[in-house]
């Protein structure tokens, strides 16, 4: 190997001395003018302190004598190819481009400066000869006086006028505030200049025309301020000095309602909601954190709750003197971490139990060696969890107290087998020379239309979507087509014996049949927290010939740095969006809605708020995240078909519904994502505002909002560019991975072999675990039954909604027929009414979809014990067509459960607040009745 590579530098040297007459290259590169010199700096990419010639000379040479053969290579070619064109220096001898020459000669008697000239030459010296025309040169030179004629009326005007077109400047306002006035710097940013319009005026009128636009803004920028300043009267949080003293010192740019506040005076509001309150500042949020007190067994635990909240979130809500949610995002936090505490002590108890089945232990000894051990952990950490750590410890010590442990070998010898390297999970794909092509863009660009039209071409081939809602849209287009297709979800199969292409849910991808062309639709999802390992599978494992991959632009960079972790190229083919989106000035009323408008919120109940609020004027159509597709599917069909004249959605409706909406209004600006409350990404904003707007229905699509705040929100963000999405990327435990680890660890316990695999394993790549915790939730489910690990492991990859209680003893029963080897029959629903005349009637029924889904997904992996797949098809439909009903004429208004009266849907407790009064003032009348009681039997 070292003999050829040799040789092959021999031949290099070779190639140098036969072009400069017998002289290697560090003496040849002497006689190079100075333009071939610099030709050969910008292509290697050498970053020199000066263009100076001997520096140029020295950094070539030490390129040739360091570099590795393609670095010399690249040099030789670049030589070769200018042979032709190289001849010496009538005065100097040196060897003299004609390439500079040819880029001069383009210009003709155009008079241009000596700036101009070396302008010029830097643009195209890189460029092919070829490339380089007349024209080309003529408009690079008129582009270059365009410039600095913009450059000069910048100066002129003082301001800068940015890629939008838009002048930016600094100007002094006026704030005029309970009888004062101060003056304060802010940044202005204009509306757009038709800048060419305005170059083919004299400078004299385009300096005049850009004033008044400068001034234009001006003026709009200090209705605002005064707009901001009207809302200042009677402020709920802030005395008016306190007000006065901030906006002085109010930041340059930014929006005023993110005027910084002082830390004290955030804390004293804070506070006053709650004063065992703390408040720390932190980075760009506060925390505010809260002591509590749980009684465990019999020791008193103190803990502490820790919320987390951005600045300009906590700023703008002050300002806006609107109520802060700390107290119910307290509450819930509260409820969530006792329970998760809970029932990781139960589980751990439980799996105690399991350890001394049939010794005599009892419970003391149990909660003895959980509190000798958990009890330091909690008080030194303050936070209520029990770390793996701390349960290992315990397990340890309690394995101890009964038996000797045995040691558990050749682990790290079995996990080094190539079940790390994860492409090699996939040798179908590795086999094939796979063409990887990215169509990139965003919403409404026709990227995903590109992608299919090239898969009916395809003799055989796979649409992987991200929802079941999708992969049937795309079946019916390839049936369409004439296609013969089949559909595959982790519901139902439509198979077709003749057909050539399947459309499926990402998931089910099959990595074992061959195909020629496969589409991988929304490829962004690859960086969900939950999901994203289906994604990493399909781009690494499809077993197609040419696969296409659709998504935003964020995501090209991951998806190129996993195609050179797997040696393969990535095609991007970029799509611009078909018609223009534009973000409404105004917010917009709830009682001036137009027709084909979505309404966007984030949660259910906010959804079914907005719609108790609109149906009184509008029709209106709902789309959350609980409703199967099928009812998501007929909602869409009635806002598409004009039955409705308004969508109110949560954020699924940024994915997998291709709805008329002309207009995106949202209700909000923040969102709870189960960790904290957080103001909008610029990601979620774009994903959910290029739904307006559809082409072919509408010129344009609008965005706004429905209230002042979240407009400007979502306008400080929608010019922004999208963060790109950073790796590693997450990988799921495959069977493969359980089967190995159980053998590692000598065991069949599921939830014992996914910890392991969460908290030890890694591969090679870009590739980390995956986040498995609801898998593992549902695995502490499934190792209560006498099942084999490959059952259990498809077991608890079912969808199993562990936070519906009746979903998971649904489960229950199935799992103990499972146990037994009996037959699982579906329960259907008794007769359903018309539709629901409550909330709790139509969450009944949403879970019962659910179980639907569950036992027909279960039914693909077990279908023996699964047999009423049809009985469980036609409760589906009856449930679907109740839910759609129960949307359509329920009248789902929230009540006191004391007195009846009408209640807001967002309203969170179940009594009114008049109810809750006097419920305190009979309760203290009560307590005054036993005090005086009390008395009287002293006397």
């Amino acid at each position: 190997m070292a003999k050829k590579k040799r040789r092959h530098y021999i031949k290099l040297n070779n190639r140098i001395k036969e072009l400069f007459s017998g002289l290697p290259f560090d003496e040849a590169v002497t006689q190079l003018d100075d333009e071939v010199l610099m030709e050969l700096t910008m292509l290697l990419g050498l970053q020199l302190p000066s263009s100076d010639r001997e520096e140029m000379i020295r950094a070539l040479r030490r390129v040739w004598s360091d570099g590795e053969y393609p670095v010399r290579k690249q040099i030789v070619d670049y030589l070769l190819q200018r042979k032709k064109g190289i001849r010496r220096s009538e005065n100097t001898g040196a060897v003299v481009p004609d390439k500079v020459e040819h880029i001069l000669a383009m210009l003709g008697d155009e008079a241009h400066t000596r700036e101009e000239e070396e302008a010029l030459l830097e643009h195209f010296l890189p460029m092919r000869s070829a490339k380089v025309t007349r024209e080309k040169v003529l408009n690079k030179l008129a582009y270059l006086r365009l410039q600095r004629r913009l450059e000069e009326l910048e100066k002129a005007i003082d301001a800068e006028i940015d890629a939008e077109n838009r002048l930016n400047f600094v100007h002094p306002f006026k704030f005029v505030l309970f009888d004062k006035e101060f003056t304060r710097h802010l940044m202005v940013r204009s509306e757009p200049v038709d800048l060419e319009h305005l170059l083919d005026l004299e400078d004299e009128e385009a300096r005049k025309r850009l004033e008044e636009v400068k001034q234009k803004a001006i003026e709009i920028r200090q209705v605002e301020i005064d707009n901001f300043l009207a809302t200042l009267e009677d402020h709920p949080y802030l005395t008016p000095e306190e007000i006065y003293d901030h906006l002085r010192r109010t930041p340059m740019e930014g929006e005023l309602r993110h005027t910084p506040i002082e830390f004290g005076v955030v804390e004293r509001i804070i506070r006053s909601l709650d004063s065992k309150l703390f408040v720390i500042l932190g980075g760009d949020h506060f925390i505010l954190e809260r002591e509590k007190e749980l009684e465990l067994f019999d020791a008193r635990i103190p803990y502490k709750l820790s919320l987390s909240y951005e600045r300009n979130f906590i700023y703008a809500t002050i300002w806006d003197g609107k109520d802060l949610p700390v107290l119910e995002d307290l509450e819930a936090l509260n409820e969530t971490t006792l329970e998760h505490f809970h029932v990781a002590v139960e589980t751990l108890e439980e799996r105690m139990r399991e350890m001394s089945e049939g010794l005599e232990v009892d419970e003391a000894t149990l909660r003895r060696f959980i509190l000798q051990f958990l009890e330091p952990q909690l008080l030194a950490s303050g936070k209520l969890k029990v770390k793996e750590k701390t349960k290992r410890r315990i397990l340890y010590h309690f394995g101890e107290y009964l038996r000797p442990l045995r040691e558990k070998k050749m682990r790290e010898e079995l996990l080094a087998k190539t079940i790390r390297d994860f492409k090699q999970l996939f040798p179908l794909a590795r086999r094939l020379k796979r063409k990887i092509t990215f169509h990139a863009g965003p919403t409404n660009s026709g990227k995903t239309y590109a992608a299919m039209e090239r898969l009916k071409k395809a003799e055989t081939g796979y649409y992987l979507a991200p929802l079941r809602l999708l992969a049937l849209e795309g079946y019916e287009d390839l049936r369409h087509s004439g296609i013969a297709a089949s559909l595959i979800t982790g519901e139902e199969e439509i198979v077709d014996e003749e057909s050539t292409h399947i459309s499926s849910t990402i998931e089910m991808l099959n990595t074992e049949v061959e195909v020629e062309c496969c589409v991988i639709d929304e490829i962004q999802m690859i960086d969900d927290r939950d999901r994203g390992w289906a994604w990493a599978n399909a781009l690494i494992g499809a077993p197609a010939k040419e696969v296409i991959l659709t998504g935003s632009e964020n995501a090209i960079e991951a998806v190129q740095e996993v195609c050179d972790y797997l040696g393969e190229e990535l095609e991007v083919i970029r799509f611009e969006r078909k018609n223009p989106l534009e973000l409404m000035k105004h917010p917009v009323s709830t009682k001036k809605i137009e027709p084909n408008t979505a309404i966007v919120a984030f949660s259910r109940k906010e959804v079914l708020s907005l719609k108790q609020q609109l149906s009184n004027r509008y029709n209106v159509s709902v789309v959350y995240g609980n409703l199967s597709p099928e009812v998501r599917r007929e909602e869409a069909r009635r806002f598409r078909e004009g039955e409705s004249q308004v969508l109110v959605a949560t954020d699924a409706i940024a994915m997998g519904l291709n709805l008329p909406i002309r207009t995106i209004l949202f209700a909000k600006d923040n969102k709870f994502d189960g960790l904290r409350r957080r103001e909008l990404t610029t990601s979620e904003i774009l994903q959910i505002a290029g739904r307006a707007g559809r082409y072919g229905l509408h010129e344009h699509g609008y965005v706004g909002a429905l209230d002042a705040g979240t407009l400007q929100t979502i306008a400080a963000r929608f010019h922004a560019p999208l963060p790109p999405i950073r790796l590693p990327f997450s990988v799921m435990a495959s069977l493969e991975h359980v089967l190995l680890i159980g053998e590692i660890l000598e065991t069949d316990k599921l939830l014992e072999i996914l910890e392991f695999f969460a908290q030890n394993m890694e591969f090679e790549g870009p590739f980390q675990a995956a986040n498995i915790d609801s898998m593992m939730e549902v695995a502490a489910i499934v190792d209560e039954y006498e099942l084999d690990l490959r059952s259990r492991y498809h077991l608890a990859c079912a969808p199993v909604s562990i936070s519906s209680p009746y979903i998971e003893s649904v489960f229950h029963r199935y799992l103990g027929h499972l146990e037994k080897g009996e037959p699982v029959p579906y329960i259907p629903p008794r007769e359903l009414p018309d539709f629901a005349v409550s909330n709790e009637e139509l969450l009944n029924a949403e879970d019962r979809v659910k179980e639907v889904s569950l036992y027909l997904w279960l039914s693909f992996k077990f279908r023996e014990q699964f047999p009423d797949t049809e009985k469980a098809r036609e409760a589906r439909e009856r449930l679907n067509h109740f839910i759609e009903n129960s949307l359509q004429k329920g009248d789902f208004v929230k009540r006191c459960r004391r007195c009846g009266r009408e209640l807001d849907f967002s309203y969170r407790f179940s009594i009114c607040e008049s109810c809750y009064q006097k419920g305190k003032r009979g309760s203290f009348r009560s307590t005054r009745r036993r005090h005086s009681s009390h008395k009287k039997e002293t006397k």
